[in-house]
């Protein structure tokens, strides 16, 4: 079972919504918004359509057992304990390593330096 959760983008709350404005000249923006950070879109839509927006739904409750871990803020610095690995007869059949994530500062310094 797969249970897909929007947090939002500044704060890490849930629900939230999904906006993605574009403009003529193929500017686009995407992000993931608590109904907080939302209120200025959302402002802006009810003036426009003179439509209200239908509350968001509150996320679904979990089981204590399954919780999510906690996701750190950008920038958190993690520390952790190295454990030494498991002495076992199995051996590793795939080793992937997962894609580094880079900040768009880092690929603006990274053109700047080169």
């Amino acid at each position: 079972m797969k249970i897909e959760v929007i947090a939002c983008d500044k704060d890490r709350e849930v629900p939230a919504r999904t906006y993605e404005i574009t403009v003529s000249d193929g500017r686009t923006v995407k992000t993931d918004l608590c109904a907080r950070h939302a209120e200025p879109f959302e402002a802006l839509l009810r003036e426009l359509t003179g439509e209200e927006t239908p509350e968001l739904e509150a996320a679904p409750e979990e089981e204590p057992a399954e919780q999510a871990p906690e996701v750190p803020k950008r920038g958190a610095a993690k520390r952790v304990a190295k454990k030494a690995p498991a002495k076992t007869a199995a051996k590793k059949t795939t080793s992937r390593r997962r894609p580094r994530i880079t900040t768009l500062e880092e690929i603006q310094a990274q053109k700047d330096q080169g």
